[in-house]
Formats: structure tokens, C-alpha cells, sequence
């Protein structure tokens, strides 16, 4: 087995880790992992994200399940606009990309376009995490028409992002949670992964045509590991400082979405 190889799956037990402790971030790392370290191609990347993230937040969502810590009949209004665009992005929008783009003379591949979408979902989701720090005033849910129209395109957006980019939207999911449905944060993180865990596996379903060219032994492998960063992470929840560990990985995930920028940019240059 190739070194890099052995280095993509310690970076497995971070993906699990960050899943564990904030119920998010883990699903954006796993993307760059699989096209850079384990070189598949983007398109097919997405769906190794897909079953890996849906695999790691069903998992997750097991316990807080049992301890009713998930609120199903919010799952089920954000759940329903989410899934609908989950489908219609991976089996319509995504396929309607062609494998060459031309704006204004200058041709841009389709796997250019994914991963340079991909970082700009870095970047957001680290200022996302950066910023969430702030105290903020929860208003309750009242069950008003505006809070349930937030929530269906809040719902629509992070289906949208899944389908494109195969990130499951923790960072989008649980500020909205408590900031429009006004649930605690631990509720939110639980109600997030379960969220995730099911966007993730529709999303797969909708695309099972692409299961054939997966390597069941790198998707198995990471997986697998990922869930060993998942039990660390859930076990040091309680005892961590979250909101440095926060800042930390806000800032992490800012230099990994540059770097991604970056090297996407160097390599349509070079082409």
C-alpha cells in the first residue's frame, strides 16, 4: 500500500473526530481526500463522500435517537424540501454540467467546476464556524409561515450543496435549528447528523448508477476508520473547550479551502 494511501486514512479519524465533537466540518474533508490522496476523479469522489458522511451521521444519530435528543418532526420539515433537491441536483443538475465549459473562449472542466464550488463551501463553512462563536438571541419556533419559509430554503439549499459537492451542510443545518427553530444547540447537533445521514444516503440512491465505479476497499477502509474518530470524538464532546476547538478548526478548514482554490487555479493555468 502506498504511503499516501496510509496518510488518507489517518486523515480518516479527523473526518470522524470533527463529526463527533460539532456534529459537522467532518463531511467537507472528505472530498479533498479522495481526489487529491486516493486520486478519483471528482464526479465519482462525490458519491465515496456521499456513503462515507451517510454511513458516519447515521451512526452518530443511533444514540441521541435512543435518548430522544432528536426533534423528528423538525427533521421532517427541514427533511422533505432537503431530499427533493438532493435528487433533482445529482440527477439532473449535476449530470447537465458538461465535461467542458466554455465562457468566453476559455474552456473549464467539469471536475475544475466541482472542486472550485468545493472550496468556496470551505471557506464559507470556516467562517461559518469562526463566527458562530457570538452569542446570539434565540427567538422560539411559533410554527409562523416566514420561520417555515426559512426553513424549506435553508432545507433546499443545503439538498442543493449535498447533490453538488457531497458536503452535508452541518455548518448550514445547525445555526438554523437554533437560530430559526429556536432548539438547543446539543438538540441541533443531533438533529443535524440524523438530517445529514439521511441527505447523504438519498442522495447515493439517486445516483446508485455510479456505485459501479467505486473501490470498495478504499470506501470500506476509510469508513470504518472514520467511525474510530467518531467514538473519540463523541467521548471528548463533554470535556473540550468547543468554542476554541471551534476557532481551530474554522481556521484549518480556511487553509485547506485556499489551498484547494489555489492548486485548482495553478492546474487550469498549466493545462
Amino acid at each position: 500500500m502506498e504511503l499516501i494511501f496510509i496518510a488518507g486514512f489517518i486523515l480518516a479519524v479527523l473526518v470522524g473526530l470533527s463529526m463527533g465533537l460539532m456534529g459537522s466540518g467532518g463531511s467537507i474533508l472528505t472530498l479533498p481526500i479522495f481526489v487529491y490522496i486516493f486520486h478519483i476523479e471528482p464526479q465519482f469522489a462525490l458519491d465515496y463522500s456521499l456513503f462515507s458522511i451517510g454511513v458516519l451521521a447515521l451512526v452518530g444519530s443511533i444514540s441521541p435517537l435512543k435518548k430522544r435528543e432528536i426533534d423528528l418532526k423538525t427533521t421532517a420539515i427541514f427533511l422533505i424540501p432537503s431530499l427533493i433537491s438532493v435528487y433533482l441536483t445529482k440527477r439532473y443538475l449535476l449530470v447537465a454540467i458538461p465535461e467542458l465549459v466554455q465562457i468566453e473562449g476559455i474552456e473549464i472542466s467539469r471536475n475544475h467546476i466541482i472542486m472550485l464550488l468545493f472550496s468556496l463551501v470551505i471557506l464559507i463553512s470556516a467562517t461559518a464556524m469562526v463566527r458562530g462563536n457570538k452569542q446570539v438571541q434565540i427567538s422560539p419556533f411559533m410554527g409562523g409561515l416566514r420561520q417555515l419559509l426559512k426553513i424549506i430554503l435553508v432545507g433546499l439549499l443545503v439538498g442543493i450543496m449535498t447533490g453538488l459537492v457531497g458536503a452535508g451542510g452541518g455548518f448550514i443545518i445547525v445555526p438554523a435549528l437554533v437560530l430559526l427553530l429556536g432548539i438547543p444547540l446539543k438538540q441541533a447537533i443531533a438533529t443535524s447528523l440524523f438530517i445529514i445521514g439521511l441527505n447523504a444516503s438519498f442522495g447515493l440512491i439517486a445516483n446508485y448508477h455510479f456505485l459501479e465505479h467505486m473501490d470498495w476497499f478504499i470506501l470500506t477502509t476509510f469508513t470504518l476508520i472514520t467511525l474510530i474518530g467518531l467514538q473519540i470524538g463523541s467521548k471528548w464532546k463533554d470535556k473540550l473547550d468547543a468554542v476554541k476547538l471551534k476557532n481551530i478548526f474554522g481556521y484549518f478548514l480556511s487553509s485547506i479551502g485556499i489551498l484547494i482554490f489555489v492548486f485548482e487555479i495553478i492546474q487550469f493555468v498549466n493545462h
